[in-house]
């Protein structure tokens, strides 16, 4: 009766230290809590110029914006990362007639200008890793491969330059689950581009809204 007991009591401890050790595994922080993690982002933008940019070359809002993004997420507030992308604008103007070397040349002109922006980026969040949203401030800076290009008809006047760019904004990340890998994206973020070339003589300026989809692992 004696070692009946003994083992009752033995199988009544071992029965509350595993479901003690279940009960710690469920509470346990995710890895995402836990540990510095990575996250990729795909994105397309809708992109406004704005200023001189905007007043002397080109003022139609763009929708032919891409960008893909690999960032680290810190155990802290930061995060970092770089970022690839491609831009496109264009407008077309009436037919005109244009004095082009000396001689009077009725055409339709069509301006355009791509972009090939390569920028390192730091996001300051203002929520914990775990927050289904999660806001931050959002700066960049790296160059950016500009092609200009203005046509008049089939004649064209080209300029290609690999320039200086620089960004910031504001942005929210929103997880589809909590403790997810997927996710998506929302960011508005003002863009510079220097470059100073026959219409455009401050640089090219925009406002670019964006939606992503992310995929964060550990």
């Amino acid at each position: 009766m004696k070692y009946a007991k003994l083992w009752i009591l033995v199988l009544l401890f071992s029965g509350a230290a595993r479901a003690q050790d279940a009960t710690n595994i469920y509470s346990m922080p995710s890895p995402f809590d836990r540990y510095s993690h990575y996250l990729a982002t795909g994105r397309v933008t809708a992109a406004i110029p704005i200023g001189t940019f905007a007043d002397q070359y080109i003022d139609k809002t763009s929708l032919e914006n891409y960008s893909l993004s690999v960032e680290w997420i810190f155990q802290g507030a930061l995060s970092a990362g770089g970022e690839v992308g491609y831009a496109y604008f264009q407008t077309r103007l009436p037919r005109q007639v244009y004095q082009l070397d000396g001689q009077d040349v009725s055409a339709v002109q069509t301006r355009t200008l791509t972009q090939y922006p390569i920028q390192g980026f730091v996001n300051y969040h203002l929520a914990g890793r775990s927050a289904i949203v999660r806001p931050y401030v959002h700066l960049s800076a790296g160059g950016s491969f500009v092609d200009y290009s203005l046509f008049y008809g089939n004649l064209a006047d080209q300029q290609q330059k690999f320039q200086f760019a620089y960004g910031a904004g504001l942005g929210s990340k929103f997880l589809f689950k909590k403790d997810g890998s997927l996710g998506a994206d929302l960011r508005v973020k003002y863009s510079q581009t220097a470059l100073n070339y026959d219409y455009v003589t401050k640089g090219i300026s925009s406002i670019n809204a964006s939606f992503g989809l992310f995929y964060r692992w550990w």
